[in-house]
């Protein structure tokens, strides 16, 4: 038995962690509709080899490099991940993309803005026309 967990310790000691600690994207709120959304870096921390990453309904970059990349890849302790993708073209809806690495994922978030008035929907500003207020 002692033989059996020594041998699996050194196994798992050759393979590396490849589990990354917990990481969080900071959500975005009140962006314009239809437009790149791109989050702010978070850095990986936690493993000792290189990790798998994907993503769900978007793109990442590694390192600030500006190649976002919907495949999957690999990334490395202490380089750093940013999430792109479009944000949705109705006002007041989310968008998410998910980003996963070594199992460790965490969901990018963007919330379009509210509806201007005077757009499709909306009430226009009023206007003054004599002594009356117009609306529309």
């Amino acid at each position: 038995m002692l033989l059996a967990l020594q041998l699996l310790n050194l196994l798992e000691a050759e393979a590396g962690d490849t589990t990354p600690d917990q990481f969080s994207f900071t959500d975005q709120t009140a962006v314009d509709v239809s437009s790149t959304i791109t989050s702010a870096a978070i850095q990986v921390t936690g493993i000792d080899t290189a990790a798998a990453i994907t993503v769900t309904g978007g793109e990442y970059d590694i390192n600030g490099s500006g190649t976002f990349v919907s495949t999957e890849g690999t990334v490395n302790n202490g380089e750093t991940v940013r999430a792109r993708h479009t944000s949705s073209a109705s006002y007041l809806t989310a968008t998410n993309t998910v980003i996963t690495i070594g199992g460790v994922s965490d969901t990018f978030t963007s919330t379009t803005r509210v509806e201007p008035a005077g757009e499709a929907g909306g009430v226009g500003a009023p206007t003054r026309m004599g002594g009356m207020m117009i609306f529309g």
